[in-house]
């Protein structure tokens, strides 16, 4: 059976993410090679040279271009006639022992047009030279085989001209960049003691990095075993010292001595380890090696990923045997947390106290979580705010839901003794607490509507005040009816609690639009508590005619300027003014019907209130007034009582209005928020 090269190179998938596996395959290659060698470890090498190309499509901070070619050479035993064979051989099992599958050669056919070798090595007594071309369209290309002159092992490998756009676009990395990552794929054979000495070279600046010093800032910190089911799995623990821009302590998947793909977070299945580790003044960050048959049986013939399924999933078949990333990494959760039991503690307590500072200051509707430990445990550590406020909604959603099922059961059973009663007294404690929360944020909504009414109020760095519109538009949007905006959307509790239950309220429509009545008088805020005598389509109540039971006007002056000045300095006018004419469109006209034909009937006896804010109440205008029968109260406002048209009107500047907002929420907030 023939298989054509260019067949095995088209089934190898690489991705951006193996923009540097190419040449991890060649330099593992001459790691085995040397690992075959007799010769001292201490003279071991492996040269790798760095020829850059064009510049990156998107240009990266470092100025670096992309990878065009890589040259490495080794002095290991070479290409021999056994090593020759196999690699003329896919899926050669020859260096299986090695962990060699066969097809790294395929796997940088599918980046680089070209592999070329030379290579210089002792055989059957003698010094042989070998050199010979690998590519996709003339596979093995033997050049020369002779008697070497030279009596010296070296072997060199040239990758040429890299065509694949992927890996090309995403090779340009500087040589410290392309040091760490060998670093990482070779950690292995540097913990077993069989890394030789690596150095990195590039043409383009002419810089070098000795790999081997990197190695020595890693210190090997502990080896663990553990077994997920009947698979023994081993960990190397190793920390390195916290530099540069590096934030993550990571977890790295090993099959036949080199690192599979990319590694991985550990915050992603366990968020303890979101920080470094403490240790003698120092902060460190850990990688983890985990190597095992089972992960050199399950590794992709590429070397950049498992067949191990990512979590465990419902089945009709039996799982019980299956292992998953999931079980894992539960298992090394564990060995992670009894290893570094201290670190944990302080994470745990980290972790708690940004919980309780998140829900103190974001989210009181969580503060009943505050008295009760076993929940804020319960909380994985280190979530971000949204994951954290997901979380904590789920914890909230679920116990109330429980608390109210319990509640519900014990009404319907109706099964009272003493033990039920004392369950169902626990139940409506914790209910009482969970609505508490409610409350609180509630009032925290609240608390924030009051300040920014202040803000509105006080003049910018320019000396302008925020508009009439704008402050109105906080209380009630303007132009909408309650039919057009929730309860949630407006803030009438500011003006008086008792308004914001009434049935229909309109803001800055002309009465013509939700009345019969001609006019083109609009009141700022007009509410009824009933709704039937406006012929809008937008009016809405429990009963479609009879008696308004009461009618309420607010009239808004804008604040900072001298709209309060209603004659243009002349104060010879009553508060009263600004409203009367509203209640006397109602009140005086006949025949008033709602949207239905219906009759409504306003009388002198409707309850009728007027609210009037001002910015200022002027000494001459208030002066006036009290000559009127205005009084004022303890308070700082002025009212008026008309008994014959059963009407009170009543007049306060912004100021006050917010200062009596703020004194009777001042309880609620004190209690609440401290």
């Amino acid at each position: 059976m023939i298989v054509p090269v260019e067949n095995i190179v088209e089934n190898v998938d690489l991705t951006a993410d193996d923009a540097l596996l190419p040449m991890m395959e060649c330099i593992v290659n001459s790691i085995i090679s040397l690992q075959q060698s007799t010769i001292n470890n201490d003279d071991k090498e492996i040269q790798i040279k760095i020829i850059r190309g064009r510049s990156p499509h998107q240009p990266n901070f470092d100025n670096v271009n992309t990878i065009d070619s890589i040259i490495i050479t080794d002095n290991g035993i070479g290409f021999n006639e056994k090593n020759y064979k196999s690699f003329e051989t896919p899926f050669s099992k020859i260096n299986k022992q090695f962990g060699c599958k066969g097809i790294g050669r395929f796997t940088v056919l599918a980046a680089f047009e070209s592999l070329k070798i030379k290579s210089t090595y002792y055989e059957k007594e003698e010094w042989h030279y070998r050199e010979f071309e690998f590519n996709s369209e003339d596979e093995l290309k033997p050049i020369d085989l002779k008697i070497s002159e030279i009596k010296t092992n070296k072997t060199t490998v040239e990758l040429r001209n890299c065509f694949n756009e992927i890996i090309k676009e995403k090779s340009a990395l500087s040589l410290l960049q392309i040091s760490e990552k060998i670093m990482e794929h070779c950690l292995i054979y540097y913990l077993n003691d069989n890394l030789p000495s690596i150095a990195l070279y590039d043409t383009d600046n002419e810089q070098v990095e000795y790999i081997n010093e990197l190695f020595k800032k890693v210190s090997k910190e502990k080896e663990r075993t553990f077994f997920v089911k009947d698979k023994q799995f081993k960990i190397y623990i190793t920390k390195t010292l916290k530099e540069g821009n590096r934030k993550n302590n990571y977890v790295y998947y090993c099959a036949n001595s080199r690192v599979v793909g990319n590694p991985k977070n550990i915050k992603s299945f366990n968020t303890l380890f979101n920080y470094p580790i403490s240790k003698n003044g120092n902060l460190y960050f850990l990688n983890v090696y985990v190597v095992s048959e089972f992960l050199n049986k399950k590794a992709f013939s590429t070397r950049n990923g498992f067949n191990i399924p990512k979590e465990n999933e419902n089945s009709l078949f039996d799982n019980s045997k299956l292992v998953t990333f999931q079980d894992i990494e539960n298992k090394l959760t564990e060995v992670l947390e009894d290893e570094y039991d201290q670190f944990v503690k302080d994470a745990k307590i980290k972790s708690q106290q940004q919980i309780e500072t998140y829900i103190i200051n974001n989210a009181p509707r969580y503060r009943s979580f505050l008295k009760n430990p076993s929940i804020l445990n319960s909380v994985p550590p280190n979530l971000s705010e949204d994951k954290l406020e997901e979380h904590l909604y789920k914890i909230s959603y679920s116990a109330r839901k429980k608390v109210e099922n319990h509640i519900e059961k014990f009404i319907n059973e109706k099964q009272i003794s003493e033990e039920s009663i004392e369950r169902i007294k626990d139940d409506i404690r914790e209910k009482t607490a969970y609505d508490i929360d409610s409350l609180a944020d509630y009032m925290t909504r609240r608390k924030a509507i009051i300040q920014l009414f202040e803000k509105f109020l006080d003049a910018d760095e320019e000396g302008k005040y925020k508009l009439e519109e704008d402050v109105h538009n906080l209380i009630f949007p303007m132009g909408l009816t309650n039919n057009e905006t929730s309860y949630e959307n407006h803030n009438l509790w500011l003006l008086d609690e008792r308004f914001i239950n009434y049935k229909f309220i309109a803001s800055d429509k002309p009465i013509t639009s939700y009345s019969q009545k001609r006019s083109s008088k609009e009141a700022d805020l007009l509410l009824v508590e009933n709704p039937e005598m406006f012929d809008n389509p937008i009016s809405f109540g429990n009963r479609s005619s009879g008696e308004v039971n009461s009618m309420v006007i607010f009239e808004f002056k804008r604040p900072g300027e001298i709209a309060h000045q209603k004659n243009k300095g002349d104060y010879r006018w009553q508060f009263s003014d600004l409203v009367e004419p509203y209640f006397d469109e109602f009140l005086y006209k006949q025949d008033k019907k709602n949207y239905r034909g219906n009759h409504i009937v306003i009388t002198e006896n409707t309850p009728k209130f007027g609210f009037i804010v001002l910015d200022v109440i002027p000494p001459l205008l208030a002066k006036y007034n009290e000559g009127k029968g205005w009084k004022k109260t303890p308070f700082g406002t002025y009212y008026k009582i008309q008994s014959e048209l059963n009407m009170h009107i009543e007049v306060m500047t912004f100021r006050k209005l917010l200062d009596i907002a703020q004194n009777r929420h001042s309880t609620f907030f004190d209690k609440l928020f401290g």
